[in-house]
């Protein structure tokens, strides 16, 4: 069975350290849950996210932390993908050519799911009388 990696965090030595990746942990489950976001955050690519995520947490260390924002966006673009890509972008987690290009093979299914649910979420809800 495949295990996601730990989440990304700040580190635990200080205090503030463990708020913030308390922050972070507490977001990223919260995105987890809600599909149609976490999906569209990886659809819209790591600048996007870099900058609205930057804005958010301005003032924190997370905001400027470039590199703790690459993290989170590479750990939801895992949970974005099916397990045999997730599979594939571990193993090559340290060559970015070759993330890259997994990732790009598998953005229309990620496209394609995010539309789904969208349609599946504007269809109403109710019971048939039998």
């Amino acid at each position: 069975m495949l295990h996601l990696p730990d989440l990304p965090n700040a580190g635990y030595a200080t205090r503030r350290e463990r708020e913030l990746s308390d922050v972070i942990m507490t977001f990223m489950r919260e995105v987890e849950r809600d599909r149609v976001r976490l999906l569209t955050i990886v659809i819209e690519g790591r600048d996007r996210w870099r900058k609205v995520a930057g804005e958010i947490w301005r003032g924190h260390r997370i905001g400027e932390d470039h590199q703790l924002l690459n993290a989170i966006y590479d750990y939801f673009t895992l949970q974005a993908c099916p397990p045999l890509t997730q599979y594939r972008l571990l193993r090559n987690s340290h060559n970015a050519l070759r993330w890259r290009d997994i990732v790009k093979q598998a953005m229309p299914d990620i496209e394609r799911e995010r539309e789904a649910l969208r349609r599946l979420a504007d269809r109403p809800v109710g019971f048939v009388n039998g």
